[in-house]
């Protein structure tokens, strides 16, 4: 069914110095390279510079680097510490520029090195992600290399060493036992076209070789095979990655997986695929959907051919040859937490920002005082009716369920003369006011609200007349009361850009609800190739589901094809939905109702 192919895997769910290799533990070149910089320190709220250092591993290169940490992120000592960013960039560069950033580590530092979780992300497109000790990576992790094959195992000094696999571009998978980053023992190779093999390893030698005739491989085509030798196409592989490259500019980044049956090229930001499963929390004013111009977000794409004998071929036309392009009509929610104008705001807007409408909808909460270990109150629901691009969903009835005075809310104004009674205010809004059940979980001290955690529960239709069932977690606060008492206001920031210029890459649309077409990849320059790369800029008009393959033709009538490719594109719609609540004459300042 639809539902399966376009479901991502759990299997989907699964930097640094400016060094452009891991360090060994034998030999750590390098030395301290220091700045002073502000550091926001969030536990304090407070700004200050700070004197910071961080070891640099590769000196010579002459970059400069940014700590950007998530807590006070300064030791003592003035190293890098705790959870953060550190960014290694091309000195004297404007900070704006994404092109002078050399590398990028995001996770945990101590002494002024990574160590704890941590990803690296190197200019050249190279990736390390899991387990770092002083610096160096090792553990349990993965690497994608430069040539977009991924390394997943346990890592010693950069390198896999013991039980680990490979997924190469081309779509083998191999796994066994690596001795320092080789192959090394027994193993079982899967190629693209889904024959397995064993073979025995030393030290990236292959000394027992089970390798089954190119023809048993199902990518391997064309004129009668050509007369039972494959051709010029059993000596070609054909890989399809993420151009990383480019990926690291993109607002929009995506990557690619290595799986038995196909590769799958998915969003690397967790909250798209979580919107896309309906696995994530609806909250508010998510930036996946409002922070990034998704009219220029493309998926940047390679395919690469090339020989694996270092002999030429005369490859004759390169194309995608498309089974299948879906919409996906999942609806995709986020909301907006009515505040301002008055105290009591019991309603909030629903926006959608999938291509399909909710059906059926019913939202349950319970009020808490910590959403994640209560006390909860007990379970409160109510019908929402179905809508498209959004929806105000009025919450009074439930409160008034919960036995909530929301009459005495909707008319009375409390005031506080100044910050050193607001306790004392606090507790009279109490004695004029009946909370009901919700009494004990309400919070704040000169805004009053309540926190509500549940599931908002709907179904939707997809283009085959297929209904779904969905669950969604959702969470928010509803204000109840204002105490007017003078407050700051905050400031609005401003959104992420688009994606970067790319003026060598083919521009690829795939149409939505089409099946069985081909796109032509032009072939540029010379044909005889011993290795060619289509650079694509791939894009759809809508959130959507892509299966296919690229195929090369050569001139002897022999063809090979990639191993087929899942692209799941995310690009959501806009929502112009306006709120509808209707609100008597404003007396506070509509502090809170979000960015223009």
């Amino acid at each position: 069914m639809l539902r399966s192919k376009l479901a991502l895997s759990a299997a989907l769910a699964l930097l640094l110095a400016g060094a452009a290799v891991v360090p060994s533990a034998a030999n750590e070149s390098g030395r301290w390279a220091e700045r002073v910089q502000i550091v926001y320190d969030a536990a304090t709220r407070s700004v200050e510079r700070k004197r910071v250092k961080v070891w640099d591993f590769q000196p010579e290169k002459n970059l400069e680097f940014v700590w950007e940490p998530q807590g006070s992120g300064v030791a003592a000592d003035g190293t890098a510490s705790g959870s953060g960013k550190l960014v290694w960039r091309v000195r004297g560069s404007a900070s704006y520029d994404p092109k002078a950033i050399y590398s990028v580590f995001s996770g945990e530092m101590q002494n002024g090195r990574p160590n704890g979780r941590g990803r690296l992300e190197l200019r050249s497109g190279e990736v390390f992600d899991g387990a770092w000790v002083e610096g160096r990576f090792e553990g349990e992790g993965w690497r994608l290399d430069a040539d977009g094959n991924r390394h997943e195992g346990r890592f010693l000094a950069g390198e896999l060493d013991g039980e680990g696999r490979v997924r190469s571009a081309t779509g083998e998978i191999f796994s066994g036992t690596f001795l320092n980053g080789k192959k090394h023992g027994v193993g079982t190779t899967r190629l693209a076209g889904g024959t397995t093999h064993e073979s025995t390893w030393n030290m990236g030698v292959e000394t027992g070789n089970n390798r089954p005739d190119v023809l048993a491989d199902a990518m391997v085509g064309g004129l009668l095979k050509v007369q039972g030798g494959g051709g010029d196409a059993g000596k070609v592989e054909i890989g399809t990655i993420v151009d990383e490259r480019m990926n690291q500019e993109a607002a929009s980044q995506y990557q690619h997986l290595v799986r038995d049956d196909d590769i799958a090229i998915y969003p690397l930001e967790q909250g798209m695929n979580d919107a896309w499963n309906g696995t994530g929390l609806i909250s508010v004013g998510d930036w996946i959907y409002t922070g990034i111009d998704w009219t220029v977000a493309p998926v940047f794409v390679n395919v690469d051919v090339s020989t694996t004998d270092g002999s030429k071929v005369r490859m004759e036309d390169l194309e995608l040859q498309v089974t299948a392009s879906d919409a996906y009509r999942k609806p995709m929610l986020s909301l907006q937490e009515h505040r301002g104008c008055v105290g009591f705001r019991p309603e909030l807007t629903m926006f959608n920002h999938g291509w399909g409408g909710v059906k059926d909808a019913k939202l349950s909460i319970k009020f808490a005082t910590d959403v994640t270990s209560g006390p909860f109150s007990r379970d409160f629901t109510l019908p929402v009716a179905g809508f498209d691009k959004g929806t105000d969903v009025y919450l009074v009835d439930i409160f008034k369920q919960a036995g909530v005075d929301t009459a005495a809310l909707e008319t009375k104004r409390f005031s506080c003369p100044s910050w050193d009674g607001i306790a004392l205010c606090r507790s009279q809004v109490f004695n004029s006011v009946n909370f009901g059940e919700i009494a004990e979980f309400v919070a704040g001290e000169d805004k009053l609200y309540v926190t509500a955690v549940g599931t908002f529960d709907y179904s939707w239709v997809d283009d085959a007349g297929n209904t779904y069932q969905q669950s969604e977690q959702i969470q928010f606060d509803t204000a109840l009361a204002t105490i007017e008492v003078t407050a700051p206001a905050a400031e609005c920031g401003d959104g992420f850009g688009g994606s970067p210029e790319a003026l060598r890459y083919q521009d690829v649309q795939l149409p939505i609800n089409q099946r069985d077409y081909t796109v032509d990849l032009a072939v540029r320059g010379n044909r005889n190739i011993t290795s060619y790369t289509a650079r694509l800029k791939i894009s759809s008009e809508m959130t959507s589901f892509h299966s296919f393959q690229p195929v090369a033709k050569f001139a002897d009538g022999s063809e090979r094809r990639g191993k087929p490719v899942s692209l799941f594109y995310f690009r959501p719609r806009p929502s112009d939905y306006q709120s509808q609540v209707q609100l008597p004459a404003c007396y506070l300042d509509p502090v809170g109702e979000g960015c223009g």
